[in-house]
């Protein structure tokens, strides 16, 4: 008795904290932000404001209405009252300069969208709508996590604790917990695949057996899986082995058959409308082939590699990558949870080997778990094989109380063969609590170290922090007060820091944009352009008396041209328009339309080569180096580039190396000489480890202005250019672009 009350206040506790936690995330998470967020709202004001369920069209804006509807019509009740002011298909601003180095994690434009005051408490008009279809899901995401407790009791009546460890690896994931605070329904399916599981879990426990009751219940819970998300269809399979099952262990065959009918009838009572509305709209009941084409598809059978590739995307995003991935966890998170996640699945071998009674007692059960979740991988897969939007952790949901009922049992079999001469009520208890402690300081560090900081404002200063203080004007409304740089010595490759320290005079009169620009006696060496705050602080929320540091970090290509020195720049300019704004001094002297911040030395990397490079094309030939015979020249004068490669393998396939000239990004693509030429020696004679030089001519007949050199590695047969791969293994584009080089009219002399 004391163990059971013990098990319900702590389950209590953990769906109080999940509901404070996932509403947390939820306050903290923009409007819009978190995948696809925006057409799932846009579904729920549909059913809202037009009293019926949208259509998959070209026309108009995108909906999800491909979706079945229980989650949306139920926010939509929810909402219904509301007026937000808003068309159905109102797009917020977007900011374009989102997931700028979405693959790292920082704070440095994760923001898709621009957020304004309308978003701020007290909520009204869509703000008010969004966060109670969000509050809805809160509360759907505490029924999944309840869920797997009540799982985990039904397969261990007398060992409460397990459920209690259990359901912290629902409740405290935190790509759950934010997903629970956002609108969706991968949350709801998460709900309807547990309750699911529940039903057959304790179906095998009744002494009964089959009967036609458990083939309207089981029925009609698949009836609402399908009404919540249509790749619920696979559990199916789970029930009909369930069902099976029990037939088998007490030769209730023609039961098996009443069951079975029950269960098609109720599911087909519940859900089957949607399907003959969807064949009725679009010729099929799924509605996924009018999906594929407006979504786009992949072909299975040229899929697999990329499916395979995506692979540890999904695991990553199973724990938390929030937004659209672009706001990642530390790699040494992912692989924390990769590798106690193999420690606790093999716990669940030791019972095999010591033949304990718990494979008597939850051994069919336990396979029953194991068998959603390697359903929901093989439906993630499929998935990854025919849809460019697969690799998504979200998707596992439905399965996520299985796998956390499994990783807690097996972790629990560790703590017996560890501990011994503790008893096992306590054994069971402690482990609950430190699985509970450890996933609930994950989900908050996730929460307050990552995410809040993504979207967060920068932050304020006082006088006596400015570094090389000065007064500079932009057209009256905000001035520069100081500036700091660091470093003043950089390599390709490497990257500068810099902080801007700005106050507010006045309202601007819209959006402007910042660019920092490092430029040498050639052209542009690198760039950035951002809304002020890295994206979060654009200059229409700006009020009189703001203060705020702006940190942006300037990377330098790889290809940046060395030894060099350049100037670095920094300036506001209208987005649409395109004009910058002027800059005076306190004087009111003008300083132009660029400030000069500080004089950079661009260093050469160690290495045997003129500009050393690490550029690995489809891991069989790598660029170690380039150099030009010089960098400005006459139109018509010949360019001439020299190019050092090094063989990654014996006899790479036959290559070509196409080289031109290109116009910078933002202008039209211009080919001077685009016929690839064959090495001096072709590379299908290169061996492994070898260093080859090829030397080529650019003609320059062409207007004055500045030039990129495009290189690329050609198949000679098939004229396919070849990947160039990151060390990571991701593919990085199929060309490269080296140094600037200046054509000008007339003669050029040193």
């Amino acid at each position: 008795m004391q163990q059971e009350r013990l098990a319900r206040i702590a389950i209590s506790l953990i769906l109080a904290l999940f509901v404070a936690v996932s509403f947390a995330y939820s306050v903290v998470n923009p409007l819009h932000e978190a995948t696809d967020e925006l057409r799932h709202y846009r579904f729920v004001r549909y059913v809202a404001t037009e009293r019926a369920l949208p259509v998959q069209t070209v026309e108009g804006c995108r909906t999800q209405a491909h979706h079945p509807p229980l989650y949306y019509v139920g926010a939509a009740l929810l909402t219904a009252w509301i007026d937000t002011g808003r068309p159905v298909c109102y797009a917020p601003p977007q900011n374009p300069f989102w997931a700028y180095r979405y693959w790292e994690v920082g704070v440095d434009n994760k923001n898709q969208y621009l957020h304004g005051a309308d978003e701020a408490w007290p909520w009204h008009g869509e703000a008010l709508a969004a966060h109670l279809a969000r509050a809805l899901n809160v509360l759907i995401g505490a029924g999944v996590v309840w869920l797997t407790w009540a799982i985990a009791r039904a397969i261990w009546p007398k060992r409460p604790f397990l459920a209690v460890g259990s359901a912290a690896f629902v409740a405290f994931n935190p790509m759950f917990a934010y997903m629970a605070g956002a609108i969706n329904n991968d949350i709801i399916a998460a709900f309807s695949g547990a309750a699911i599981t529940l039903g057959c879990v304790r179906l095998l426990r009744d002494e009964r057996g089959l009967s036609r009751r458990w083939g309207l219940i089981l029925g009609a819970l698949l009836g609402l899986a399908l009404l919540s998300k249509f790749n619920l269809l696979a559990m199916a399979l789970t029930l009909e082995t369930a069902v099976t099952w029990v037939a088998w262990r007490k030769k209730q065959w023609r039961r098996w058959w009443e069951t079975n009918i029950a269960l098609a009838l109720a599911a087909t009572a519940v859900s089957g409308w949607w399907f003959v509305r969807n064949l009725l709209l679009y010729g099929e009941p799924t509605g996924v082939e009018r999906l594929t084409e407006l979504w786009g598809v992949r072909n299975p059978t040229e899929s697999w590699g990329v499916a395979i590739f995506e692979l540890p995307y999904v695991w990553t995003s199973l724990w938390g990558r929030f937004g659209y991935g672009q706001i990642p966890l530390p790699q040494v998170i992912y692989d924390g949870l990769w590798w106690f996640s193999l420690f606790a699945l093999a716990g669940l071998a030791l019972p095999l080997l010591r033949r304990r009674r718990e494979l008597q007692e939850a051994g069919f059960p336990l396979a029953l778990l194991a068998l959603n979740v390697a359903l929901f991988f093989a439906v993630i897969f499929n998935y990854l094989l025919i849809s460019p939007a697969g690799p998504m952790g979200r998707f596992f949901f439905p399965a996520q109380p299985s796998l956390a009922i499994l990783l807690f049992f097996g972790l629990s079999q560790w703590g017996e063969l560890i501990g011994n001469q503790v008893p096992m009520v306590k054994r069971q208890l402690l482990l609950a609590v430190l699985a509970n402690l450890a996933m609930l300081a994950l989900s908050l560090v996730a929460l307050f170290g990552y995410l809040a900081p993504a979207y967060a404002r920068p932050p304020a200063f006082s006088d006596a922090e400015l570094p090389n203080r000065v007064d500079a004007q932009f057209d009256g409304f905000v001035r520069l007060r100081g500036y700091a740089v660091a470093p003043t010595a950089v390599s390709p490759g490497g990257y500068i820091d810099i902080k801007l320290y700005w106050e507010v005079n006045g309202r601007p009169p819209g959006n402007f944009l910042l660019f920092i620009h490092l430029q040498d006696n050639v052209g542009m060496v690198a760039q950035r352009d951002t809304h002020p705050g890295l994206g979060n602080f654009p200059s229409s929320l700006w009020q009189p008396g703001d203060r705020f540091v702006e940190s942006i970090r300037l990377y330098l290509p790889e290809t940046a041209y060395a030894p060099a020195q350049a100037t670095l720049r920094m300036g506001l300019y209208a987005p649409v328009e395109g004009y910058r704004l002027g800059i005076t001094a306190a004087d009111g002297a003008g300083l132009g339309d660029a400030f000069e911040l500080e004089q950079v030395a661009i260093l050469p990397l160690p290495g045997d080569y003129a500009n050393t490079q690490n550029q690995n094309f489809n891991n069989e030939i790598r660029l170690v180096g380039y150099e030009y015979d010089r960098r400005i020249l006459a139109a018509g004068e010949p360019l001439r580039l020299r190019l050092y490669w090094q063989a990654l393998m014996d006899s790479p396939p036959d290559y070509d190396i196409e080289v031109a000239l290109r116009q910078p990004p933002g202008e039209a693509w211009h080919q001077v000489w685009g016929m690839a030429a064959r090495p001096p020696r072709p590379t299908s004679q290169w061996r492994a480890g070898e260093f080859v030089v090829t030397e080529h001519m650019l003609e320059t007949a062409v207007a004055p202005g500045d030039y990129l050199v495009h290189v690329a590695l050609v198949d000679a047969a098939s004229r396919k250019a070849q990947n160039i791969v990151g060390e990571g293994g991701y593919w990085i584009d199929d060309h490269l672009l080296l140094a600037r080089v200046k054509i000008i009219s007339g003669e050029y002399r040193e």
